[in-house]
């Protein structure tokens, strides 16, 4: 037997100072009242019967002393709070609670969220627990995680399950089979209840089940009713590189619903309304917008589905951070070349700055965007990244094979970002050195499958290369030069992959930081403020919800980052009733089998008030007076 209640080093002196304190009283010699009688022959008659019951009385007072200390020892067991100890014929059960996005749902009943269903679910089976068995309480979302370890204690499990709070996330589930399933190894009947919405990949199910093995018992407890739900799946935002006062936006709405209906679709800027579309959804339909043209001063983008009366709110709304407005610093090495100047000079967004070759410093090159070396292969490779025009030498990024006579270009990767409206393949060149290519390098544009246009991306940078010299080929003298310049600067600068995505939460990601800072906070929605680490300049965090996140580098100044749910797994929100594992059904758990958790401390507590009601009768029935 265990006691889980107030210390015995508490309660033992207490019992023998209340033991003391009772057998002082009962030693206390009675002080009789006098009193003046008529006749005293009949009372000397009744003091000689009392004398002759002098035992009786002692004997019945030691009777009433002995039920005060029983009582006072019940009421001070009690508070003991005793429990039976757990046995090798106890049950070890792993209570996983599904707390992903989906969970937010109210659909509960009485308006309650999924969420607390399913801790009501919880909460009924620790109270079903034996004397013997064990729980343990794991949340699961996107990073699953234990709230206690296995323990007899109802009323910590209780306080686990009340401490369960839902995330903007999609559900680990495989993670959290593995996590339960160790914690499992190796205790007597192991057990593992699943409570959740069932909105999980049935592929993680069948592995996380055949991980667990035959010996784990794997139940289901589902919770949710409805599947009505219209959610914001993608949302992105860019501006113009021809006029970045200006920007569009790319919005995906998808229904869940199981018949047609109509929703309110609202942009706002900092807070402003800029867009209002009314979009007619089919059942299942899913439908994407793109908004041209927008202008305005602010910096944070929503997206706001309104009056969709549906049972996730969550994702009804969506965040994107308009891309910060600057120019494209470009460092441009060259011995002079008119062509390449004035080709960089048609783009307004850049930045540019020459030096002849003889000035060229390395350690200096890390304040640029990018670099553009032409005809120059410096020994130290630049610090950010590159455009190399006819690379030779040891410098050269990538190693040279050979070269060739009047290439003529025969192929080329038009999926490339540097190949975007550019047109090659009738373009004259007097030679051109052909490139051996490593690993993850590209081959852009080859001569019969010998690279002469490469690119690459490794470690944070950017780098490519033009295997041939500008003044001996006619591309100068072709539209596709400029743009093709320009193509290389927007894949240096990240503006290749189109719109610019959020960050999804759940999901690690890395944020680019200035040079020099150590040091980094992000501020989340709620205002808590986390340490990120910073690694190869970029930080390092994973945001549970949805919001604009501060992003604070000390003496750096503040980035503000947009993250969305973007999950169309998790705004489905039709709940799986029955689920089989590994071919497998799975059934709810036997509560009643396990049977009612003995509270010891209530027999004490009653057999307490037992006592009270006997010492009180006997008292009235002059038996213990």
């Amino acid at each position: 037997m265990t006691f889980a209640g107030a210390p015995l080093s508490l309660v033992g002196p207490a019992l023998a100072v209340g033991a003391t304190a009772l057998v002082a009283l009962y030693l206390l010699k009675l002080r009789r009242r006098r009193l003046e009688v008529p006749f005293a022959e009949l009372w000397r008659r009744v003091l000689s019967e009392t004398q002759t019951t002098a035992l009786w009385k002692r004997l019945r007072r030691i009777v009433s002393l002995i039920l005060q200390l029983i009582l006072l020892t019940l009421i001070l067991v009690a508070i003991l709070d005793p429990r039976l100890s757990a046995t090798q014929h106890g049950r070890s059960i792993a209570i996983v609670v599904d707390t992903s996005a989906s969970m937010q749902a109210t659909d509960g009943g009485d308006g309650r969220t999924r969420l607390e269903a399913a801790k009501e679910e919880a909460r009924r089976i620790v109270r079903g627990l034996a004397g013997d068995d064990e729980a343990m309480i794991v949340a699961m979302d996107a990073r699953p995680a234990p709230r206690g370890g296995f323990t007899g204690d109802d009323r910590a499990l209780l306080a686990d399950v009340s401490a369960l709070a839902p995330s903007d996330t999609a559900a680990d589930l495989l993670r959290a089979l593995g996590l339960a399933g160790d914690a499992l190894r190796g205790r007597p009947r192991p057990t593992l209840v699943l409570i959740g919405d069932g909105a999980w990949r049935q592929s993680e199910l069948d592995d996380g089940a055949r991980a667990l093995g035959k010996d784990v018992e794997l139940r289901y407890l589902p919770v949710g009713k409805s599947s009505d739900n219209v959610g914001i799946t993608a949302f992105s935002v860019r501006r113009y590189r021809a006029n970045q006062t200006a920007y569009e936006v790319l919005v995906e709405v998808q229904s869940f619903r199981p018949k047609a209906s109509t929703v309110t679709l609202q942009l706002t800027q900092d807070g402003e309304i800029v867009e209002t579309q009314k979009l007619p959804l089919a059942a299942g339909e899913r439908v994407q917008r793109l908004y041209p043209d927008l202008a305005g001063a602010g910096a944070r983008i929503e997206a706001r589905l309104v009056d969709t009366h549906d049972a996730l709110p969550r994702d009804d709304v969506a965040y994107a951070v308009l891309p910060e407005k600057r120019k494209q610093k470009v460092l441009l090495v060259t011995g002079g070349d008119l062509f390449l100047e004035g080709a960089l000079l048609l783009d307004e967004n850049l930045d540019v700055e020459k030096i002849p070759p003889a000035k060229w410093d390395a350690a200096a090159s890390a304040r640029y965007d990018a670099v553009v070396l032409d005809g120059f292969t410096p020994a130290a490779a630049p610090r950010t990244n590159a455009l190399y025009l006819d690379p030779h030498g040891e410098g050269s990024p990538f190693a040279i094979r050979g070269s060739v006579d009047g290439p003529i270009i025969t192929d080329t990767t038009a999926t490339h970002p540097l190949m975007r409206w550019v047109a090659l393949k009738d373009l004259n060149i007097a030679r051109a050195s052909t490139f051996a290519l490593q690993a993850g390098d590209v081959a852009v544009a080859s001569s019969f499958k010998q690279p002469i246009l490469v690119a690459r991306e490794r470690d944070g940078r950017k780098t490519a290369a033009v295997g041939f010299e500008l003044k001996r080929s006619d591309l100068p003298l072709r539209v596709a030069f400029p743009v093709l310049l320009i193509n290389a600067l927007d894949w240096f600068a990240g503006a290749d992959s189109g719109l610019v995505a959020s960050y999804a939460t759940g999901r690690p990601w890395r944020v680019p930081v200035p040079a020099g800072a150590t040091e980094l906070w992000v501020r989340a929605p709620d205002g808590s403020r986390t340490r990120a680490p910073v690694h190869d300049a970029r930080a390092s965090y994973v945001a549970m919800h949805t919001g604009f996140y501060e992003v604070e580098s000390a003496g750096v100044g503040d980035r503000v980052v947009a993250v969305n749910l973007a999950n169309s797994e998790e705004s489905n929100i039709a709940p799986k009733l029955t689920l089989s594992a590994d071919r497998r059904p799975l059934s709810s758990p036997e509560i009643g089998r396990i049977g009612v958790r003995k509270q010891l401390w209530l027999y004490f507590v009653a057999l307490a008030l037992i006592l009270a009601f006997v010492e009180w009768w006997t008292y009235n029935r002059r038996v213990t007076v």
